[in-house]
């Protein structure tokens, strides 16, 4: 299948006509009466055109963003009538998540699927990623997201596919990592003091009753070689589930393609590893009185690392697998 991005980009530059909506588009897929067309309607808004053999007739936005509706179209290279669900996106700046929006479509246009269903279907799932694409990705958040990609990145490596499902476990876990046995916190090191951290509530680094809590640094670089949308697609490389990443992504506040996340690129010099314990100099439920812990509410610090004492430069990942999995 060519590439999405691709097709809409030469579009613009040897696109024919479609006569609904005065779209300029290419043919991107082409299977026996099933065809696509991408382009641009009016010059500016990105669009879809998926044929269908259904009469039903459909019509709404997804977050006021892309349009859906079923059209009557012609195409005018091949000189043939036919219907077709147009799907638009009308916010310019949105281009790059829309692309991703529509590959998804295409991918799941196989066999004997309706398009109208696939539509609707991944329509409902792109609600709360177009909520997330319209808010502005800072630079602290963007390098917050890539330290953890990374250490996800090497858990996959050495775990598997499967190792996915450790990070951001449920919405109600506080740590990043969570295995049976091990949860890591990932911090990214602060561009302009390596030495210290912001850790955010009195969760944060709170040992569990059982197992062990890890706290592991990346040490980045801004305006490197390497960035979050690099990072995602060696992930998917490595057999990660497509769905669930882009998920765990949304969660994180990251949508593939959302304004603004391709400006920050980083490298990752090294990562640092503390074992934080009832003795750790850190504050914690623990190191309070429970009525003060209690009364304490949106709280963020900047931890010293340096008084955790030294550090290891090596993780072993086996310690997040299944207890029954663990390898040598």
């Amino acid at each position: 299948m060519s590439s999405t991005k691709e097709v809409f980009h030469a579009a613009i530059r040897d696109g024919s006509a479609l006569v609904v909506g005065e779209a300029s588009v290419l043919v991107a897929d082409s299977n026996g009466a099933r065809r696509t067309w991408l382009g641009y309607q009016e010059g500016e808004f990105a669009a879809a055109y998926f044929s269908t053999d259904s009469e039903r007739d459909i019509s709404f936005s997804v977050s006021q963003v892309i349009s859906v509706q079923s059209v009557d179209i012609r195409d005018e290279a091949a000189g043939s009538r036919s219907r077709a669900l147009k799907v638009v996106c009308h916010e310019p700046r949105l281009d790059e998540v829309f692309f991703v929006f529509i590959d998804e479509v295409r991918s799941a246009l196989d066999g004997e699927a309706e398009v109208i269903d696939v539509v609707n279907s991944a329509a409902s799932d792109w609600r709360r990623l177009l909520h997330v694409a319209m808010t502005e990705l800072s630079e602290a958040a963007a390098a917050g997201i890539y330290g953890e990609l990374r250490f996800l990145e090497g858990t996959i490596e050495k775990l598997g596919p499967s190792a996915i499902g450790l990070w951001q476990r449920t919405a109600q876990d506080i740590q990043d990592f969570i295995g049976d046995s091990a949860r890591i916190e990932v911090k990214t090191s602060a561009f302009q003091d390596r030495s210290a951290v912001t850790v955010h509530g009195l969760r944060q680094l709170e040992p569990p009753a059982t197992g062990s809590l890890t706290l592991a640094v990346a040490e980045v670089q801004r305006h490197g070689t390497d960035s979050i949308e690099h990072v995602v697609e060696r992930l998917r490389q490595l057999g990660t589930d497509h769905k669930i990443l882009t998920e765990k992504l949304r969660d994180a506040g990251y949508v593939e393609g959302m304004p603004g996340a391709d400006q920050f690129t980083f490298n990752l010099l090294s990562w640092r590893y503390w074992e934080i314990d009832q003795l750790s100099p850190v504050l914690n439920r623990s190191a309070l009185h429970e009525q003060v812990a209690d009364a304490v509410s949106s709280l963020s610090y900047s931890l010293n690392l340096g008084s955790l004492g030294e550090s290891s430069t090596v993780f072993d990942f086996n310690r997040l697998s299944p207890e029954e999995t663990k390898t040598i």
